[in-house]
């Protein structure tokens, strides 16, 4: 059976949940919408957030959409405020990656996020509840969002930035895992692996996808056979330029949407 689901992120960074979707050929049409205009969002303040949520939620109601991913780090972390306006179920990326951290068997962990996803302290908290043994260590970045959704070719500015951050955690606590805390971060994760190849960088766009699975799948053998019948299709609204997010695709090795919708800024 196909699933029709929405994906939300202030940029291009949650074409890493697309990504896992497509690679798992799981059958769902997928309506993305990437606030490239407004971006990045973790330098705005929540009701800033809030308000620009709420627009692309409302925009995914025109598709008759089964459920949203938050496919943002920033917007999972207000994401209780704006749940009880959601007709549909909301997946948010911080809940799994936290489930993950607390199961690590480490008792420091690592986090790279928005300057407003560090603030938040949601990440913690949530790990907290689950095992209170593990303490997240927060580095906040203004900058590599931003340079990753639109300077991915300036490869000396985003290598400067992430060298900062890591010399930032590790004057705070030498960590052994590293939750990329921002859904434009792993799309050069080339580049955090280079600079610290003994760290474990975290991907939540595959967790989220595994939380998506299951809200849609009784059980996995379900969803394995639905998957095999076809594979992902995706419609784009954006309120960028679309050719950014042709070339991230390309270096994802995603398909080319069906559609393309322009998002007013």
């Amino acid at each position: 059976m196909r699933h029709k689901i929405g994906i939300i992120d202030s940029g291009i960074g949650g074409l890493t949940v697309v990504r896992s979707l497509f690679v798992r050929g799981m059958p769902f049409d997928v309506i993305y919408v990437g606030d490239n205009a407004n971006m990045p969002y973790g330098n705005r303040s929540a009701a800033e957030i809030v308000a620009l949520t709420m627009r692309m939620l409302t925009l995914l109601s025109e598709y008759s959409v089964e459920a949203v991913a938050i496919a943002c780090n920033t917007i999972s972390a207000i994401a209780d405020q704006v749940r009880p306006y959601s007709s549909v179920p909301l997946v948010d990326i911080i809940s799994p990656a936290a489930e993950a951290l607390a199961g690590r068997g480490e008792s420091d962990v690592g986090l790279f996020a928005t300057e407003f996803t560090v603030k938040s302290g949601l990440h913690a908290a949530r790990v907290r509840e689950l095992n209170p043994a593990v303490k997240v260590h927060g580095v906040a970045s203004s900058r590599l969002a931003a340079l990753i959704d639109g300077a991915i070719d300036d490869e000396k500015a985003i290598r400067d930035e992430i060298a900062s951050m890591l010399q930032r955690l590790e004057a705070v606590q030498p960590v052994k895992t590293v939750l990329l805390g921002c859904t434009h971060y792993p799309i050069v994760m080339d580049i955090f692996k280079s600079l610290a190849p003994d760290i474990d960088f975290i991907d939540p766009a595959d967790l989220q996808t595994d939380a998506v699975v299951r809200l849609f799948s009784r059980n996995r053998r379900e969803t394995a056979d639905s998957a095999n019948a076809a594979t992902a299709s995706l419609d784009l609204v954006t309120s960028g330029n679309p050719e950014s997010y042709r070339s991230i695709m390309a270096r994802l090795g995603i398909p080319e949407p069906r559609s393309i919708r322009r998002l007013e800024a």
